[in-house]
């Protein structure tokens, strides 16, 4: 089953490390795992591109009931999953992430 098509779970348990690694290089495109962070940064052509994004990506974290921390720029946004009750990166955040890239498979990291 592709991670985009899953649905997030409550009180999803933390993956090993070495999971994490494995699950992002298999089904993921160019994000990356950074201790307990899943992060990608997006590139557009200008902020009302970037805010379309984040607008889509709030719609994904809130049907999901997970939500990213955004850092965004003029034509540039980073997208960071981690499951702070859980301390680290769980399922959840892979689903989101994955879902991200279906919605947008076309931007890139910067």
């Amino acid at each position: 089953m592709s991670l985009a098509t899953e649905y997030c779970i409550p009180n999803a348990p933390a993956m090993p490390a070495e999971d994490t690694v494995k699950l992002a290089a298999g089904q993921l495109d160019r994000w990356q795992v950074l201790g307990t962070q899943l992060e990608k940064n997006f590139q557009f052509a200008n902020y009302y591109e970037t805010m379309a994004f984040v607008n889509a990506v709030a719609w994904i974290a809130n049907s999901q009931d997970h939500h990213p921390d955004l850092a965004v720029g003029y034509n540039h946004c980073r997208v960071i999953w981690t499951t702070h009750s859980a301390g680290g990166l769980t399922r959840n955040d892979f689903i989101c992430a994955a879902r991200v890239d279906a919605l947008f498979p076309e931007y890139g990291p910067e």
